[in-house]
């Protein structure tokens, strides 16, 4: 027999679902306000690039430069566009000064905001904002050459074979060429590595074990680097066994990011040669030299072009000015001056006694050259019989940049260092960017300044290697190219020191990130570069979003049409799992990428499924002859199982392709894991706090679907 439900039950049910109801609704909208805060970001980058998009189409209309050229080039600052502007004759003073100031602005405070902005906004990848991807190779010849005990010219030769071998065929074993190469002479490996006991293919294996730990290190060490540079959502992964892929989305100055990952930034303490071994090892070569030239015959082929050169000019006073010879450049570096009689076959003025003291002069035990001649010194210093010629405790070593004279004329420093590091990067501990007060050098005043910190051990060193060098003068060496080379004036104990001279903060801020990174192990090359612009990025933005939206658009109409009243809930519950979806990638710093945005699509066609077997549900407990409220919940409740059975099957298959996929397939899973979780909470409880809301607010006796 059924009895009446008790009023008091009912009282009891209606406060329940009152509270459950009410839960619910907080739930939701705190959800939904939260994702319009993390969406806001990327409105407001969006409002930005639009204004961007308009103040460099005025600049286009002004200059007639190609807004497509202008979007790639307006932050690329290796490019000067400012140089082009003023270059340009057709521009009035005005309409110039108006642009410049346009430029400045882009480029300064508009650039830093857009930065700020971008910092919670979804991050786009490579094949949507564009960026670089670049492959590296790691030189493991060059890592052979560390690891080897001694270097001969055999040693040299089989280098060079090894090297052309890896050069001609990329794919070619590292290992294998090394044994092809030490076999064919005849030659056990022993003799240039490990112990004299141990076979080639022993050998070989401490080898390999060397190369990979040093490809490893160098992944390692470049992600350190780029995380510091600050890309967003970088890949950096290793293809063979010495290569390493690296793309960079988003990255507005290329050269920078190059000069960031390719650098070695081996860093090394090195005594400069006291001035009497500089003059006397110059004084060495010079003799060498002048006698080998002279049996060459390079003296009367360099007379013969001054000739040449003089009957096409018929000029000889303006011979006489562009052939100034650098000793007149420095009055102060009389040491080594020599007279000068006759040209090299540069153009410059040589001398036949003294054919490598007559393009230089020492200043303060630091050698310089001007630059129309560094390239003739430089092939002399390379000179085989010359390397046999200079001490095997000292190098010559180039400064890092050249340097501008009070008369114009720019010069190159040269520095004879002392072979033997004193001290290398692995004793830093830290290295900062600040900028120069000028208390201590007026002319470093607002400058850039690297500051080193080393480790305790290295910091002792530092002290005992100071107290015993007084007077004399340590090169900072980073890569081979001497930064700066200071005389130690008194004993440094607390194991710091300054890298001088960055030519920007960003400059100095790079140096820091790479020393604090560490030195890579080997050399790595740049063998493929590809720069993807943003205009082809903007082109896949705009194709993908207009297919979502068609996608969308038609689904909603479908859903309307065909459920009516609860086909426009639906539609509602679809645009906040989108409103999710994207809430989630910006505010966790998740990358959308070309292939993620195939998953949102996807995704809207689950979300829709979902809501299908919702309604179908629905439908046949009404026909069945069930209350509105009672089908509405016996539609979920049976529902439920359904939904979660295709959409955790689903889910598992996003989680292994984003665990062992890589790249496209990676952005795929992303978005279709993310798409998933949300649609089954709008799907099972925003669209279930919708139709309980209607049903309890407007006693609803007949449900439109």
């Amino acid at each position: 027999m059924n009895l009446p439900p008790c009023p008091a039950d009912n009282i009891l049910r209606q406060n329940s679902m009152g509270r459950s109801n009410l839960f619910r609704t907080l739930l939701i909208l705190a959800l939904v306000v939260l994702a319009l805060v993390y969406l806001y970001p990327t409105y407001h980058t969006t409002v930005l690039n639009r204004e961007l998009d308009s103040r460099l189409g005025e600049i286009s209309e002004k200059t007639g430069m190609d807004p497509s050229i202008l979007r790639e080039d307006i932050f690329r600052f290796d490019v000067d566009l400012a140089h082009e502007v003023r270059t340009d004759t057709s521009l009035d003073a005005a309409t110039r000064e108006d642009v410049l100031g346009s430029i400045h602005d882009l480029r300064t405070d508009f650039y830093q905001k857009l930065d700020a902005s971008q910092n919670g906004s979804i991050k786009l990848g490579l094949d949507l904002q564009g960026g670089m991807h670049l492959v590296l190779e790691v030189n493991l010849v060059d890592l052979m050459k560390n690891t080897a005990k001694n270097v001969d010219a055999t040693f040299t030769e089989i280098s060079e074979e090894v090297e052309a071998r890896l050069t001609a065929n990329p794919d070619e074993d590292f290992e294998t060429a090394m044994l092809d190469a030490f076999s064919q002479r005849d030659i056990p490996m022993a003799r240039y590595f490990g112990d004299p006991r141990q076979s080639d293919r022993e050998i070989l294996r401490e080898l390999r074990t060397q190369a990979e730990e040093a490809v490893d290190l160098t992944l390692t060490k470049l992600r350190n680097r780029v995380d510091e540079f600050g890309v967003s959502e970088p890949s950096i992964t290793k293809q063979g066994t010495r290569r390493i892929v690296v793309e960079l989305p988003g990255v507005q100055d290329p050269t920078r990011a190059r000069n960031l990952i390719g650098r070695t930034a081996l860093l090394e303490f090195q005594l400069v040669a006291e001035p009497e071994v500089t003059a006397q090892v110059i004084k060495d070569l010079d003799e060498l030299l002048a006698e080998k030239l002279e049996d060459e015959g390079a003296f009367d082929r360099m007379a013969e072009g001054i000739d040449a050169g003089e009957a096409m000019s018929n000029d000889a006073d303006a011979e006489t000015d562009e052939t100034t010879s650098t000793q007149s450049l420095f009055s102060e570096g009389g040491e080594m001056a020599a007279d000068t009689s006759a040209g090299t076959d540069s153009g410059m003025m040589f001398d036949r006694d003294h054919p490598l003291s007559s393009m230089m002069s020492l200043y303060q035990n630091q050698i310089m050259v001007l630059e129309s001649d560094r390239n003739t010194v430089e092939r002399y210093l390379n000179r085989t019989d010359v390397q046999g010629i200079i001490p095997p405790d000292y190098v010559f070593r180039w400064g890092h940049k050249s340097e501008v004279a009070q008369d114009g004329q720019t010069f190159w420093m040269l520095y004879l260092l002392k072979t033997r590091a004193e001290l290398t990067g692995s004793s830093l501990s830290d290295a900062q960017v600040t900028i120069g007060s000028g208390a201590a050098d007026p002319t470093q005043a607002g400058a850039a300044i690297v500051n080193l910190t080393m480790k305790r051990d290295g910091a002792r060193r530092f002290a005992r290697i100071t107290e015993n060098n007084i007077g004399k003068h340590l090169a900072i060496v980073l890569d081979g190219k001497v930064h700066m080379a200071p005389v130690i004036r008194t004993r440094i104990p607390d194991g710091r020191a300054i890298i001088e001279g960055s030519e920007s903060v960003e400059e100095a801020n790079d140096l820091a990130i790479v020393l604090r990174a560490g030195a890579l192990p080997a050399p790595v090359e740049i063998i493929e570069e590809r720069t993807v612009g943003p205009s082809l990025g903007a082109d896949s933005i705009q194709a993908g979003t207009l297919s979502a939206v068609l996608g969308l658009l038609l689904v909603m109409v479908f859903m309307a049409i065909y459920y009516r009243g609860s086909g426009l809930i639906a539609d509602l519950v679809l645009l906040l799992n989108i409103i999710f979806l994207m809430s989630v990638l910006g505010g966790f710093g998740f990358t959308l990428t070309l292939p993620g945005i195939a998953g949102i699509i996807l995704t809207i066609g689950m979300a829709v499924d979902a809501n299908v077997l919702i309604f179908e549900r629905i439908r046949e407990e009404l026909i069945a002859g069930k209350t509105v409220w009672n089908a509405i919940k016996n539609g979920f409740d049976r529902a439920f199982i359904t939904i979660m059975d295709a959409n955790v099957t689903t889910l598992i298959a996003g989680i292994v392709l984003y665990q062992f996929g890589t790249g496209p397939i990676r952005g795929f899973a992303l978005t279709l894991m993310i798409g998933i979780i949300a649609s089954m909470f709008t799907a099972l409880v925003v669209s279930r706090a919708i139709f309980d809301w209607i049903t309890a607010t407007w006693s609803v006796k007949k449900l439109s679907i």
